[in-house]
């Protein structure tokens, strides 16, 4: 097992940042909060894309990642939700959902124009009781939704 995320979730219940498992996957607040609300959603199965998975998996995979960006989509009341499902990185499937706002970034594009050091400014980071209240938010919403 290669994969970081596969070996992540051997212990992912652990994990300060995790929010719920879901059928499919498994939701965590992301590390870094420049765009508040900012979650992941990680597939429970290997494969770098959408159309590796079984067909009744994927479906209810997409369905699942959708009440995810619902449920933040309702908490943050965002101007628009950002999907993203790139894989470059780590080529097993995931999703960060990011609510987005007028004017959050420069230009209107992507979040990833951002310079590392402002996308990923240790000053974004939750103290440990903004991330449960945030985990809480999010799992709240989603409970409903689910």
């Amino acid at each position: 097992m290669n994969c970081k995320m596969c070996k992540q979730q051997v212990d992912i219940h652990n994990d300060p940042y995790f929010i719920m498992e879901l059928e499919t996957g498994y939701v965590t607040l992301g590390w870094f909060q420049r765009f508040k609300g900012y979650t992941v959603f990680q597939c429970k199965e290997h494969g770098p894309e959408l159309f590796d998975l079984e067909s009744g998996f994927r479906i209810k995979h997409l369905e699942e990642m959708s009440l995810v960006a619902q449920a933040v989509n309702n908490v943050f009341q965002p101007d628009k939700m950002n999907y993203e499902l790139l894989g470059n990185g780590c080529s097993h499937i995931h999703w960060h959902l990011y609510p987005r706002r007028k004017g959050d970034t420069p230009i209107v594009s992507s979040v990833y124009q951002l310079p590392n050091e402002v996308l990923f400014d240790v000053s974004t980071i939750p103290t440990d009781d903004e991330r449960e209240c945030l985990k809480q938010l999010i799992k709240s919403e989603l409970i409903k939704l689910v």
